[in-house]
């Protein structure tokens, strides 16, 4: 099956460089030992912290001055 793909140019590039990242927390599900846990991540990779709640994830990205996103 072919995918349908978008060449990126140069203006695609600077719209991205706008982007403001820095103010980001993804959470990610997961599992650990059979139990669902949430991940957050700051923009840059790093790890910040573990919950076994969401919303509490959102919750402690929200009181540390982060933009939550979820991922998939």
């Amino acid at each position: 099956m072919k995918k349908n793909l978008t060449r990126l140019t140069d203006t695609h590039f600077n719209e991205m460089n706008f982007w403001d990242d820095e103010n980001v927390a993804f959470i990610k599900p997961s599992e650990e030992n059979g139990k669902k846990i949430w991940l957050i991540y700051a923009a840059d990779g790093e790890k910040i912290a573990v919950t076994d709640d969401r919303e509490f994830a959102f919750l402690v990205a929200r009181q540390n001055d982060l933009n939550p996103q979820s991922v998939h």
